[in-house]
């Protein structure tokens, strides 16, 4: 009982100074919205990249050409053009290994064009095993078949974003477009993909590997995909990839990577990310909690008399320091909880197509908790010093 009476002294004199609890709790709102808010930033980035990266699958083992230890060092290179990786030997590699699905790739940006709608994308040339590597979903028509590679024909397959900008009335399949000045016939749309970082997966064309070779008169391919069957493992894969091609080449002159290394990479970047984005925004929530506690001391200065009556007709040191522990612990909760909501609702109003946001239950959890700690924290001295006021000196005071 004798906690719930210092309890509702302390939202009395809450209640009293009303403008100054409202700015007060203004500093901790805006530390902790801006806490949830940045980090929603932070975790939206990582769900959105991590997501399309699993969409693709983590069980793919990629070929490019050259031999670097860098995950993300480019392929484009003299070390690259020296020694490069042909479709030669991706062919030579589905012959050894039947039972694996393999799809090299060559890319080119180009204009595509139907009528008088001409848009910027990218060809991709492959085979038919890519789109069973990336997991595509054909939303109408078909995929590029091995009679398309082998005949060379001039067939393409639409990405969705592509297929949209071209044909927004639909019926994409039977019609020609022109890309790089060449007449192929639409075969196939697929369905929406997404993104991988600065790759729009829906915004590429693809055409047999064979007719790109051709018209940019090149043998070389960019990059080789690989994807084990079934009860195969992609180290297994990988390590038979490897002797294939080094038996081939005559030295290892290309490097091995998977989905899961580029999972495991692009999470830790991106932790990191948001680990740097909470950070700023603790700064936020620390000169709140330093609001709070000037704000506290202005109050205990006010108080003063007060604290002495009290303390004459027989309040405690513990009872006066609870008191104040209480009005500043009720200011950063108040501010903590009324700024989770606003972080909220704005990570919602966010368009999720330019900064995707992603909302964690431990987000909410941990600005709640950081808000209440910033009342205790800055309020321990006020509180202390309220305490240990003399009653003679502070009936005194004036």
């Amino acid at each position: 009982m004798k906690i719930w009476r210092i309890f509702k002294m302390a939202l009395s004199s809450l209640k009293i100074n009303k403008m100054r609890t409202f700015l007060s709790t203004l500093g901790v709102v805006v530390g902790v919205s801006s806490l949830i808010l940045i980090t929603s930033v932070g975790y939206g980035a990582q769900y959105s990249i991590l997501s399309s990266i699993q969409s693709l699958g983590s069980d793919v083992v990629i070929v490019i050409p050259g031999k670097s230890a860098n995950l993300f060092k480019s392929t484009v290179g003299s070390n690259a053009m020296r020694k490069p990786l042909t479709y030669d030997d991706a062919k030579f590699l589905k012959r050894k290994m039947p039972y694996a699905k393999i799809a090299p790739e060559i890319s080119v940006n180009t204009t595509a064009k139907y009528g008088r709608t001409e848009v910027t994308t990218t060809v991709v040339g492959t085979n038919a095993d890519a789109f069973v590597v990336t997991n595509y979903e054909v939303a109408e028509g078909r995929i590029l078949t091995d009679r398309d590679i082998v005949g060379y024909r001039d067939v393409c397959v639409l990405g969705k974003k592509v297929a949209d900008e071209l044909f927004p009335l639909g019926n994409a399949v039977g019609n020609y477009i022109l890309l790089h000045g060449n007449k192929f016939l639409v075969v196939g749309t697929l369905k929406e993909k997404g993104a991988i970082g600065q790759i729009d997966m829906d915004d590429l064309v693809f055409v047999p590997i064979t007719t790109l070779q051709s018209q940019l008169r090149t043998k070389n391919v960019q990059i080789i995909y690989a994807k084990p069957p079934q009860g195969m493992s992609i180290d297994v894969l990988g390590a038979r990839i490897k002797s294939f091609l080094i038996a081939r080449h005559g030295m290892e002159n290309f490097t091995l990577n998977s989905f899961e290394q580029y999972l495991q990479l692009a999470k830790q970047v991106t932790d990191i990310f948001t680990i740097a984005l909470a950070a700023i925004g603790s700064i936020a929530l620390l000169v709140g909690g330093i609001g709070i506690m000037n704000i506290m001391l202005a109050s205990v200065a006010e108080r003063t008399r007060e604290i002495g009556i009290r303390k004459a007709v027989g309040a405690k040191n513990r009872d006066i320091l609870i008191q104040f522990l209480l009005e500043s612990a009720l200011i950063s909760t108040s501010g903590g909880i009324i700024g989770i909501l606003l972080g909220i609702f704005g990570s919602v109003l966010v368009p999720q197509d330019i900064l995707p946001t992603h909302i964690t239950t431990s987000a909410v959890i941990i600005g709640f908790t950081v808000s209440f700690l910033i009342g205790v924290f800055f309020g321990v001295y006020p509180a202390s010093k309220a305490s240990k006021l003399n009653p003679v000196e502070a009936l005194r005071y004036e």
